[in-house]
């Protein structure tokens, strides 16, 4: 590819003549990005494929634009342009910028978007290069491997990034997406039959924004599909160079109708006959493409919490109802994945716990035990006792007074042996109410 041919390719993903199409807003993240621009730290951008990583920067972008930052002074590049994928090395990054320079010789600061990242190797050598020049640069590094999030990344740079994880759509974003984000402040009690109808949708197809803005059912599902394969193909298989494609299958189908529960690699290794050396190394797979996270087992011993199994989750409701074809049978771990998701968001530090009885999710705040949440699509003769006993039970063990149980019906407040419980309405949640 020589110089011509590769600006013509740069001219075509980036705003420098023309104006990109920038979908549908997602001010939270934007607004945050956006504040970043004036750090030095480079802003990490990770999330599973799909999830929207690169249009939100498109709305970075486009919102510098129109804050007055000169359209040369922005440089995009998408990894994925199929015509770069033979020349992916830090030297053509260095090629791509010096073209860039020559082009524009830009003055004051720019911001240079490097989109999947990871397909590079030895990125971090270019980035930290260009730090180290002391240029007045802000980079926005996005990718799906939640390796970018971590310390290993930090390190390379020397502590030079700001961490930001993406997820597919929350609730109150899908409903934006459909133009209904009033139907959430409106709603009082259960929720109109409207909300409820547009949660259940969410709860079936769940909220990556091509399948939310997606109209026929058929559709959702086979894009939703879609994106399981190429997370496991190209995210996994590729990028690890798995050999035994056929048991990583299997193995990603079992976590996936293990959703919402324990799940360890000596039951991998019980359930599918592989070791459990190859079951955890499968695991750390799913987790780093962002296919599934998972919670620890909460205690004070660091032996006893690893003695635990995880608790797993998948990264998106639609995605798990793609591949696991029993959405009705499965209500209650939706809807229970769906609120860890939006604790998650939230940024908590969530646990499970188990003693005679189960809490869901037990959130720390620093070294102390915040809160104690069970989640249950319905609440009933048959199941009250059991929720409110684990609750119980755990505030008792560690001196809790805030217990809550997640309920996708009503608000109440109840005593159980002395001790208050709060059962919260999940829209009313959602605001923040309870």
């Amino acid at each position: 590819m020589n110089d011509s041919q590769l600006i013509e390719v740069l001219d075509y993903w980036n705003f420098w003549n023309q104006d990109r199409r920038t979908g549908v807003y997602r001010k939270d993240y934007v607004d945050e990005l956006y504040s970043q621009g004036k750090l030095k730290e480079a802003s990490i951008v990770a999330g599973v494929r799909r999830a929207g990583k690169s249009t939100i920067l498109l709305q970075v972008l486009r919102k510098l634009i129109d804050s007055g930052t000169p359209r040369e002074n922005i440089l995009y590049v998408n990894f994925e342009e199929p015509t770069f994928i033979p020349y992916l090395t830090v030297e053509f990054l260095l090629r791509i910028h010096d073209l860039y320079l020559e082009r524009f010789n830009p003055r004051g600061r720019t911001y240079v978007v490097l989109d999947e990242v990871q397909l590079v190797p030895g990125w971090e050598r270019f980035v930290r290069g260009l730090y180290d020049r002391d240029k007045d640069i802000k980079f926005y590094i996005t990718g799906s491997s939640s390796k970018l999030l971590s310390r290993e990344y930090g390190t390379s740079l020397t502590g030079r990034i700001v961490s930001n994880e993406i997820f597919p759509l929350s609730f109150q974003e899908f409903l934006a997406f459909k133009e209904k984000e009033e139907m959430i402040e409106i709603s009082r009690g259960k929720g109109s039959p409207a909300l409820r109808n547009l949660f259940n949708q969410y709860t079936r197809f769940g909220g990556f924004p091509q399948v939310v803005l997606t109209e026929e059912e058929k559709d959702k599902m086979q894009i939703l599909k879609d994106y399981y394969t190429a997370v496991i193909e190209k995210d996994i298989i590729q990028r690890y160079q798995v050999r035994d494609i056929k048991k990583l299958k299997e193995f990603c189908l079992n976590l996936y109708a293990n959703t919402a529960s324990h799940f360890s690699g000596y039951q991998a290794e019980k359930r599918q006959k592989i070791s459990q050396p190859t079951a955890n190394k499968f695991l750390e797979y799913a987790r780093e493409v962002f296919l599934v996270q998972t919670t620890d087992y909460f205690s004070y011993s660091f032996t006893e919490q690893k003695a635990n199994p995880y608790k797993v989750y998948a990264i998106d409701p639609g995605l798990y109802n793609a591949v696991s074809f029993r959405f009705s049978e499965n209500l209650g771990r939706i809807f229970e994945n769906v609120v860890y998701l939006a604790l998650r968001r939230k940024g908590e530090k969530i646990f499970y716990w188990k003693g005679k009885g189960e809490v869901d999710f037990l959130i720390r705040k620093g070294t102390r035990i915040d809160k104690l949440i069970n989640v249950c699509w319905e609440l009933n003769k048959k199941n009250e006792k059991r929720e409110f006993s684990g609750l119980y039970e755990a505030m008792k063990q560690f001196n809790v007074s805030n217990a809550q149980i997640i309920v996708s019906g009503y608000d109440d407040q109840v005593d159980f042996k002395g001790k208050k419980i709060v059962i919260s309405n999940f829209f009313n949640w959602l605001k923040g109410e309870n």
